[in-house]
């Protein structure tokens, strides 16, 4: 355990030597600080208490606690010292990470969330009792509140509570299930009771933006006819204003296209949406973004088709390595757009002026990076899909077995949530890379074992 701790304390002491003087702020931190409708109370409410300098030194202390709590949970578990320092070194490993820490964002507290959720449900999967699930499923709700993202774990503490229950592990199966679900619900619950007044009355989420950006992007049959100007002149938007914006996705190579998308689905939440929001400039931003989210959402169930391959595109983006530092795909992006210049909303989407080059720098070692990272894809897929299998009735998992496939389903659960809701931006993968690195190692650690004659399959 000593070995474990050193390690927590060394990399919060890392953290600290590499902190600017204050904190690192971008375009969303303001939405955080202002406290704005469109984002969740927990991460501004952190802020109001605690204050931006005291974020940025607190965020990388939960961090390092966090881990500190999950190495002791695989140690306990494995009695594998090397094991516990592999998983927690692993989930340090990502050199963004420090900046995280660093940066008035909700990736330093949603790390610590799914890590605490992730120690827990290695202690549950050796010892399940209620009490550990309500501890679970709280540290899933507290999720919600800082990003909606964890609403993908819900899912996963059903499954949980299924493992538990195949393998006949607790004399009070139906009581798990409802500790699974009751916190975990009334933590989102209470936030929402809550968000309402905190905003007097007008209380929103950025769910309108990324419907409207969504919609955008994906072909559909024509909107019917309606009595409301407003939706008219949205729908008329969609169909045409942004039709450019499709018609040069649709004849990029799918690489290119996925970058792209990257670039205009975020564009179309902010910048690229001036026009439409300019329709409702007297409104405030709550009906705004309804208005919006409406628009788009009846767009999105008239082509359901289009957003799934949208879907299917941002879920293989969130896989990518620094894609604009590919050497293959930086020299297909450069080419594609000098062909095709002027782009749709170049500037806005882009930040090119006419004529200016797109900045890029291709690094040869990303090309094997990305091998690498393909793998822990695949692998914690299958991973997923055999804990899925053993909580329906298929077979019981051995602990440490369960624990690796628990942890990527939390990894790939919530990446297909982002993938359906939001776009497929690499800091989105990094905010649960230690569920993805967790769940690689514990499952390599469990295919050598098995590989091996064994005393005990009970590992």
């Amino acid at each position: 355990m000593a070995i474990v701790i050193s390690l927590c304390v060394g990399y919060a002491l890392y953290c600290f030597s590499v902190q600017p003087a204050g904190p690192i702020t971008s375009p969303d931190s303001a939405l955080y600080l202002a406290f704005s409708p469109i984002v969740p109370l927990g991460y501004p409410t952190f802020l109001s208490v605690v204050g931006p300098r005291g974020a940025v030194v607190l965020q990388p202390i939960f961090y390092s606690a966090s881990l500190a709590l999950l190495g002791r949970e695989v140690l306990r578990a494995t009695g594998v010292v090397w094991l516990a320092a592999a998983v927690i070194t692993a989930c340090m490993a990502a050199p963004q990470l420090a900046g995280f820490h660093s940066t008035i964002l909700t990736e330093s507290l949603f790390l610590s969330a799914v890590v605490t959720l992730l120690a827990l449900a290695i202690r549950f999967v050796h010892h399940p009792s209620w009490r550990l699930m309500v501890l679970a499923a709280t540290t899933a709700g507290i999720s919600v509140t800082i990003r909606r993202t964890g609403l993908a774990l819900l899912p996963v503490l059903l499954i949980l509570a299924l493992l538990a229950f195949r393998r006949q592990k607790t004399s009070h199966p139906a009581l798990l299930f409802v500790a699974a679900v009751a916190p975990f619900m009334a933590v989102v619950a209470i936030e929402q009771v809550i968000a309402p007044i905190v905003h007097s009355g007008q209380a929103s989420s950025l769910m309108g933006r990324h419907l409207f950006a969504k919609a955008a992007l994906i072909d559909a049959p024509p909107a019917p006819l309606t009595s409301d100007p407003l939706r008219t002149a949205l729908d008329e938007h969609l169909e045409s204003r942004f039709a450019p914006i499709r018609q040069l996705l649709a004849r990029a190579p799918h690489d290119v296209r996925a970058v792209l998308t990257l670039y205009y689905e975020t564009c179309l939440q902010g910048a690229c949406a001036d026009a439409s929001r300019g329709l409702m400039a007297t409104w405030g931003e709550a009906q705004q973004t309804s208005a919006l989210g409406g628009a788009g959402a009846a767009r999105i169930t008239r082509a359901p088709l289009g957003i799934i391959q949208l879907a299917a595109l941002h879920y293989r983006s969130l896989w990518t390595v620094d894609r604009l530092r590919h050497p293959g795909l930086v020299s297909s992006l450069a080419t594609f757009i000098e062909a095709n210049r002027p782009l749709p909303f170049e500037a806005e989407a882009l930040g090119l002026q006419p004529g200016e080059p797109m900045d890029l720098h291709p690094s040869e070692p990303v090309r094997y990076l990305q091998l690498v990272v393909t793998l822990m894809g695949f692998f914690t897929a299958a991973l997923a899909v055999v804990g899925v299998v053993s909580a329906c009735g298929g077979f019981p998992l051995p602990p440490t077995m369960a624990a690796a496939s628990l942890s990527a389903l939390v990894a790939h659960g919530a990446l297909i949530f982002t993938a359906l809701l939001a776009a497929g931006l690499a800091r989105f993968t990094l905010g649960l890379w230690p569920a993805i690195t967790t769940a690689t190692i514990l499952g390599l650690y469990c295919a050598a074992r098995f590989g091996r004659p064994l005393r005990s399959t009970n590992f």
